[in-house]
């Protein structure tokens, strides 16, 4: 994204749109690590009212991406690159746990929709690489890897949802280091320059059902913590 991330914005989903220009803006050092920034200036930078940018920060703060200083006072965090790491390895741990207890806890209603789910990206994916054979690598298959990407985290969300504890979910949704939308610029931005990384990423998925079909839950744990490091090692350029 180029640097009027912080321009005028559209006039649909504002609150979402902010969201993602926000993160985007905390991401590429537009707006920078403790900076204090308030409702009124952003809301004039994006071009829309107060409303959708009060919807965003508050999203924002929950996920520690921007904190409160005063009662109306807001600066971006400014988290160490230890503290960065941390935050990391909070969110594989809780991630592979979440695996482990879904190969436990799962219903078999839970893991026919899990392979359903891959079945559909096998597919598409199918479809990505003989457009990719006929055409090229230049060949324009973005709206089916943004398919592909929406199917898998809904994959690791389903996942999370069979353990049926909605503490541990609550937890790992907090120690997310990426909200989804920021994996999924990130992902396309990365991805073309990254393509067997990317292809590494996606058969693990296979694995982990594979293991939990198995009712396998210390291979589930194993796959799930090695699978979701090194995709976040990815994704912050590590």
């Amino acid at each position: 994204m180029s640097t009027d991330a912080l321009g005028p914005m559209e006039t649909m989903s504002l609150a979402d749109q902010a969201y993602r220009r926000l993160r985007a803006a905390v991401r590429e050092g537009i707006l920078r690590p403790g900076e204090k920034i308030t409702e009124r200036d952003l809301a004039a930078r994006l071009g829309v009212s107060p409303t959708p940018i009060r919807e965003a920060l508050r999203q924002l703060v929950h996920e520690g991406v921007v904190e409160r200083v005063g009662p109306r006072a807001l600066r971006i965090a400014d988290h160490s690159s230890a503290a960065r790491a941390e935050i990391v390895e909070a969110e594989v741990r809780l991630s592979a746990l979440m695996a482990r207890l879904a190969a436990r806890n799962a219903s078999a209603e839970q893991l026919t929709g899990l392979v359903s789910l891959l079945t559909q990206a096998d597919q598409i994916v199918a479809g990505i690489e003989q457009t990719v054979t006929e055409q090229g690598p230049e060949a324009d298959v973005s709206d089916q890897v943004v398919a592909v990407f929406h199917m898998l985290r809904l994959f690791h969300h389903q996942v999370e949802a069979c353990v049926g504890n909605p503490v541990l979910e609550g937890l790992l949704n907090q120690a997310r280091a990426f909200s989804d939308e920021e994996r999924l610029d990130l992902t396309m931005e990365l991805a073309p320059a990254r393509a067997e990384a990317f292809r590494a990423r996606y058969h693990e998925h296979r694995e982990l059902l594979d293991a939990l079909l198995e009712r396998d839950e210390e291979h589930a744990e194993e796959l799930a913590a090695r699978h979701h490091r090194a995709a976040l090692d990815q994704l912050s350029g590590s």
